[in-house]
């Protein structure tokens, strides 16, 4: 296969994950057959067969690639060197941003746990959901890592139990998800405005003051100045 035949199959499989995402956030699992994403998409229903066997690895794959998108997002933060609350802050930032920029992605990442708790699965959905929860686990994982690094070096001040603050941590960054929508109006700073209110009200939940978040802030910035 020619490089430009492949980039073709996966531009041809990103529009397909897109279209499934969007026709599952604004439809439901329940209300979306693969009838209704061929139709989104503009294409036969023999495309969206042609990489997914079923309606069931279609949501899957959606969620993945959400997956895929908060672990990019916040990767930058996790790597680079700095304080804690620095790394911190750019992680959290990534990944409030990917819930407003990915939305529908991140959508069926939030429904496919609700399905989970909420609805009867099969025995093949248990075992991918499990399979997403261990990923799901190792990306929070980083999260503790270095909210722990911070409490130890004293920036972070926290309760006597870790997981209530990394739940609670992640549930606020989590937020733009249930409230956010995008408006013709929307600007990269209005989206940006929100990313750092987000962060912001997440990290005061770690004891860090609005002058300590400021700060924290711009050494992130000037770290990928």
């Amino acid at each position: 296969m020619s490089q430009s035949t492949a980039e073709a199959r996966s531009e041809r499989y990103e529009e397909l994950l897109r279209a499934a995402a969007e026709c599952f956030q604004s439809r439901g699992f329940a209300a979306t057959s693969i009838d209704t994403v061929a139709r989104h998409l503009g294409a036969t229903k023999g495309r969206v067969y042609h990489y997914f066997p079923s309606k069931m690895d279609l949501f899957n794959a959606v969620r993945d690639r959400a997956m895929d998108l908060v672990f990019a997002a916040s990767d930058d933060g996790y790597q680079m060197q700095g304080t804690p609350a620095a790394r911190l802050n750019v992680m959290s930032a990534g990944h409030a941003r990917s819930m407003i920029d990915d939305l529908p992605y991140m959508h069926v990442l939030i429904d496919g746990l609700q399905m989970l708790r909420y609805s009867t699965t099969t025995q093949f959905q248990r075992e991918a959901m499990e399979a997403h929860l261990t990923r799901r686990d190792l990306y929070e994982q980083r999260f503790r890592e270095v909210v722990l690094q911070g409490v130890a070096d004293g920036q972070f001040h926290i309760g006597p139990q870790l997981s209530i603050t990394i739940q609670s941590f992640m549930s606020t960054l989590n937020g733009p998800v249930f409230w956010y929508r995008p408006r013709g109006e929307d600007t990269p700073e209005s989206r940006q405005a929100i990313v750092d209110d987000v962060v912001r009200f997440a990290m005061s939940g770690l004891g860090l003051s609005a002058d300590s978040f400021t700060q924290h802030s711009n050494q992130s910035q000037k770290v990928f100045a």
